[in-house]
């Protein structure tokens, strides 16, 4: 199956998390592992936390959304 992000990619959070529903702005983080069900990815902050979040809030550094006209 296709993964979005690999493991061990560094990556910006800008979403929610879904262990404690905490709010992340534009916060860097390391990519551990990918489930396979609920296709969401297990990230870990520099602080040493991690968390599930979907992949619709990760986003790869120096990549820019594409505008729609």
């Amino acid at each position: 199956m296709f993964n979005e992000f690999k493991n061990g990619e560094k990556v910006f959070v800008e979403g929610i998390g879904q262990n404690d529903g905490k709010q992340y702005d534009n916060v860097p983080a390391k990519v551990i592992e990918r489930d396979p069900y609920f296709k969401d990815y297990l990230v870990q902050f520099k602080d040493g936390t991690e968390d599930w979040i979907m992949p619709q809030y990760l986003r790869k550094p120096y990549s820019r959304k594409r505008k729609r006209s």
